[in-house]
């Protein structure tokens, strides 16, 4: 009888062994699916780096604009002269940029533009691939206007408001 309940024992020890190496495997391999499917769900929401800009570009100069160029920061090549028929002041020029995808991430562009007084501004090299409307302003009339501004916050700072 004791060797009944000896060998009784010896089997149901087997069996929970048994038992526990089958739910140890069954749970590698669940939690290496889940793991797949976390990293395919990771990368189908990863950002996607833009691949284009879109820029309205407005003359605000007072003068007329006879070289406008968007080019990659640090190229010698310029490319295209969007002002090439000249850019009176107040008139505007659409320029669309796209480039490899391999080259996307961190791309940065120089806006350089000639005044017809033949004064040349390249002072903005950090423009990135997005939509953005800017104004070419001479560097010369930012930094010492002869017009006084006057700005007011509202208290959450989300509006501002010239006086």
């Amino acid at each position: 009888m004791k060797k009944l309940i000896k060998l009784a024992a010896a089997g149901i020890m087997a069996a929970s062994l048994a038992a526990c190496g089958s739910s140890s495997t069954t749970a590698a391999a669940s939690s290496a699916a889940a793991t797949k499917a976390a990293e395919s769900t990771a990368a189908a929401t990863a950002t996607t780096v833009p691949t284009e800009g879109h820029y309205n570009i407005t003359n605000a100069t007072g003068e007329k604009v006879t070289a406008l160029y968007v080019y990659k920061t640090g190229s010698s090549d310029k490319g295209t002269n969007y002002a090439e028929n000249g850019l009176d002041d107040g008139a505007s020029v659409k320029v669309d940029v796209k480039v490899d995808e391999k080259d996307a991430s961190g791309y940065m562009q120089t806006v350089e533009f000639t005044t017809e007084s033949g004064d040349t501004e390249d002072s903005f090299q950090t423009l990135s691939l997005e939509e953005a409307d800017f104004s070419l302003v001479k560097v010369a009339d930012l930094s010492s206007s002869a017009t006084q501004q006057n700005v007011t916050f509202n208290k959450d700072a989300s509006a501002v408001k010239a006086k």
